[in-house]
């Protein structure tokens, strides 16, 4: 039938360009056109570094907050110019006894209702008192020059926000974890892209940079901050980068029920992105919006094109189309078979590729819906460990 190869076609193509067309087209774009930067490295002269802030939102970090305290105190920055603040979402355990044992070097801001991580940076930033915010997770081990890194492209006064490079360690070989590993080399090369062409799209909540006069309220509602904020400052015409050099690693320890709730709660914050930020899909951006619209729309949507490429292919009677059929069931059999392994932590790696981007994409449909309902909570919740 036309109908069904038009539909086939379009959606075979729209697949092909969401997951590789675009990662080549950036890549060729940002060594043609690159951005002319006005940036160059701080010098060996420490007066030279900014004060910065450095927060830490924490709700129930008892198990790990001591580690991040000692992590950020070895961090190689002159103390006098940086401000260390952990502010405690309502936490109910140990965190805030434990954090208070470091009052002379730590602040702590401490929120005797849990009302989520939205209202606590919206609390927060204001009182922070220098003006270049870093924003760090609480699981997250800063390099001990993380924070030169990324505080010393803001020499260059087009550039609003910073992220760091985010590494999952003492991963293991699971489809799930090897998947993530995979995902994670393919996002930060497209980062590397992006950035060298004109903005990355967001940043990751383990290490990230704004300046603080760029700071604009949340919704109340939002979800994923950290990629609201630093969109917030290319909305106001400056540019968010990326250095891959700024290091973050946590641990993968996220059941596989974790990671699918996880993958969920990003997708509904990502559909919200997509109504805050629309005015980045106007053309009239320039640059951004061709990144907006190749990077985070279409991504957003691919599940439309993979349900309509498997339904359209189901109607086509030529010969070579039963044998993409075949291949597009045993891409989602190999997926299914990937939950097992995943979940008894198995090593099976034929199935790391197709598992995590049917993760991905399943979430992504997951994730609409309860965009489209309001199903999602907005207080972050601890995820299903191992």
């Amino acid at each position: 039938m036309l109908w069904a190869k038009i539909i086939f076609g379009f959606s075979a193509l729209c697949l092909f360009y969401i997951f590789l067309g675009y990662p080549i087209l950036i890549s060729i774009l940002s060594k043609i056109f690159p951005y002319k930067n006005n940036f160059s490295q701080i010098g060996k002269d420490e007066y030279a570094l900014p004060s910065v802030s450095l927060l830490i939102p924490a709700y129930n970090e008892e198990q790990i907050i001591e580690d991040k305290i000692r992590n950020i105190l070895d961090l190689d920055y002159p103390s006098e110019k940086l401000e260390m603040v952990i502010a405690s979402d309502g936490s109910d355990d140990k965190t805030n006894e434990i954090v208070k044992n470091y009052f002379a070097k730590v602040k702590l801001i401490e929120y005797k209702k849990r009302e989520g991580k939205t209202t606590l940076l919206n609390k927060t930033v204001p009182k922070l008192k220098n003006e270049i915010i870093v924003f760090s997770d609480a699981s997250a081990m800063l390099n001990r020059d993380a924070i030169k890194k990324v505080v010393s492209h803001f020499q260059d006064e087009s550039i609003g926000s910073v992220s760091g490079k985010y590494l999952v360690f003492n991963i293991d070989d699971t489809s799930r974890t090897k998947g993530e590993g995979i995902y994670w080399k393919y996002e930060t090369y497209i980062k590397r892209c992006e950035s060298k062409y004109y903005s990355i799209l967001g940043a990751h909540g383990a290490l990230y940079a704004l300046r603080k006069k760029l700071f604009k309220p949340l919704p109340i509602d939002a979800i994923n901050d950290d990629y609201i904020l630093p969109m917030y400052s290319v909305e106001q015409g400056f540019r968010a980068v990326y250095d891959s050099s700024a290091i973050s690693e946590e641990f993968a320890t996220t059941s596989i029920h974790g990671e699918i709730k996880r993958r969920i709660r990003i997708s509904v914050g990502n559909f919200q992105q997509l109504f805050l930020l629309k005015s980045l899909l106007n053309p009239f951006k320039g640059r951004i919006a061709f990144e907006f619209l190749s990077h985070k729309f279409l991504r957003s949507f691919s599940f439309v094109f993979f349900i309509s490429l498997f339904y359209s292919n189901l109607f086509i009677i030529a010969p070579v189309f039963h044998y993409i059929l075949f291949l597009q069931i045993l891409f989602y059999l190999s997926s299914l078979l990937g939950f097992l392994p995943a979940k008894m932590n198995c090593k099976i790696k034929i199935f790391t590729l197709p598992f995590y981007i049917f993760l991905i994409t399943f979430a992504s449909l997951l994730g609409f819906y309860k965009f489209l309902f309001g199903e999602q909570k907005t207080t972050w919740e601890k995820s299903d460990e191992v």
